[in-house]
């Protein structure tokens, strides 16, 4: 399952918890999410003025992998 995040109205930047690994995104820019449909339920995601934060569930159980804008792997994460 891809989930996209975008920076709709002026930068922000998008972090991935527990872990930190952030990301800055220009306005309009955005990033993908790619993860097991099975855990999709369990993501949780904060949204504020100029960031997002994004929970993922069972650290170490399983890979979720950002991507660029284009579709090419820029992180995987656990």
């Amino acid at each position: 399952m891809d989930m996209k995040l975008a920076a709709a109205d002026g930068p922000a930047r998008i972090t991935f918890e527990p872990g930190g690994t952030a990301f800055t995104l220009a306005a309009g820019e955005f990033i993908t999410l790619r993860l097991d449909p099975g855990l999709a339920p369990a993501v949780e995601i904060a949204v504020w003025s100029n960031g997002i934060s994004v929970w993922l569930p069972y650290p170490g159980e399983s890979d979720y992998i950002v991507l660029d804008s284009e579709g090419r792997e820029v992180a995987r994460l656990w």
